[in-house]
């Protein structure tokens, strides 16, 4: 514990010298503003994204500032430049898939060498998602308000990719993807299933109804809880407030035969990989199943931990690359499939901002421009990322010992 301690002082001390550094850094800048103004201009231009240009994905600025923020904060300036007002886009999701398509170096040469490095250090080093900083992410983001994550979602409130393939709605798609997790658990009545990160309890309820089983969901926002238990009430269903490696403190000997994290994984962090899947396996039966469902990197241009999407939207998220996830299963499981449609992600985060912009109107005064602006760059940005195929969304079916006889995934 002291240790950890020391680590975390270390590393605000750190940030703390960076930030001086990035004032004293943007002083320069602003006295050179024609450089500073051609030098990202022509970064940006290498990805076919203009700046004032006559196309709806260039950049439209409406304050010179803009540019020694950007030098100055990477793409965290970016974000924040868009937040405060700074620039427009016709089409950010077509600008962001521009930046990632065009020319992948360009984006590393704008994730600046400082964010670089606190990005290295705190994945590599500091333990950002310790048991004891686990639960900032549900205090700053999940708990947040539920009408604000009702605004977007769809009814089963599921917060993560929707599975498209034979959908045309966003309800459709969410109900496919529980259906696609369902057939994939191979799923007996009688069962005792373990979700971890179980969100608002959608599929908890999903299982639990459709299947007869009996389900355990684990969440570390108080605000889902409240609401997953509503919403499972009457049904063999049972919600807790913890952390997941509270699982084997509180009961050592409790095994589930079906374990399922959808979503969860980027809050866990590669120091905790091994502690997580060690976790996973102790809790699963001998014969059990163990389904992950994660975003995922497979190149190390896109980095892990973005600047911008860590300080607004998910503090201390983590994006694990394919190679880490290999890594933390060895020895432990058996890799029984792994399927790919990270595709998807671009239809659902269109459906989330169409439904999030027709809402705004309801929920406006409690939360203000700047925050809708904020809602609507990650919703945008991201869908143009994952338009790129820079990101990906990954389910994985995981046995101890191999399933006997072979396993054959649904698609």
């Amino acid at each position: 514990m002291i240790l950890i301690n020391q680590n975390m002082i270390l590393y605000k001390g750190i940030k703390f010298i960076i930030k001086l550094y990035r004032k004293l850094e943007l002083f320069f800048l602003t006295l050179f503003p024609n450089l500073v103004e051609k030098y990202v201009q022509y970064h940006f231009g290498r990805s076919g994204v203009e700046f004032n240009g006559i196309r709806r994905w260039d950049i439209q600025v409406k304050d010179k500032s803009l540019y020694p923020r950007i030098v100055n904060h990477g793409p965290l300036g970016l974000g924040e430049g868009y937040m405060d007002g700074q620039w427009e886009c016709e089409d950010i999701s077509a600008m962001a898939f521009n930046l990632f398509h065009g020319d992948a170096l360009a984006v590393v040469n704008w994730f600046h060498p400082w964010n670089r490095f606190l990005n290295y250090m705190s994945c590599s080093y500091f333990n950002l998602q310790s048991q004891s900083r686990s639960w900032e992410v549900g205090e700053k983001h999940y708990d947040l308000g539920d009408d604000l994550f009702e605004s977007f979602m769809d009814s089963s409130m599921n917060y993560t990719c929707g599975y498209w393939k034979n959908a045309s709605t966003l309800a459709e798609a969410q109900y496919n993807k529980m259906e696609l997790v369902a057939s994939k658990l191979n799923l007996k009545p009688g069962m005792r299933i373990l979700d971890m990160g179980c969100g608002w309890g959608g599929l908890c309820h999903h299982l639990a109804k459709n299947y007869h089983v009996s389900v355990v969901g684990i969440t570390i926002s108080r605000d889902q809880v409240v609401a997953a238990r509503k919403r499972c009430a009457n049904l063999p269903v049972e919600i807790r407030l913890i952390d997941y490696r509270d699982l084997l403190t509180n009961n050592k000997d409790e095994q589930f035969d079906r374990i399922v994290s959808i979503g969860m994984l980027e809050h866990v962090g590669k120091n905790n990989h091994k502690t997580f899947f060690n976790t996973v396996h102790k809790c699963l039966t001998r014969d059990g199943i163990f389904f992950l469902h994660s975003i995922g990197i497979d190149n190390y241009h896109t980095p892990c931990s973005e600047p911008w999407l860590t300080t607004y939207i998910f503090p201390n998220g983590y994006v694990p690359y394919h190679k880490e996830i290999i890594e933390g299963i060895e020895n432990l499981f058996v890799l029984e499939d792994w399927q790919n449609f990270g595709n998807d992600y671009t239809k659902t985060l269109e459906a989330w901002w169409t439904n999030f912009e027709l809402n705004w109107p309801k929920i406006k005064d409690k939360y203000g421009e700047r925050f809708f602006r904020m809602w609507k760059y990650f919703f945008q940005f991201h869908t143009g990322a994952f338009k790129s195929r820079k990101g990906h969304v990954w389910q994985i079916v995981l046995s101890k010992e191999g399933i006997l006889g072979g396993y054959y995934a649904g698609r």
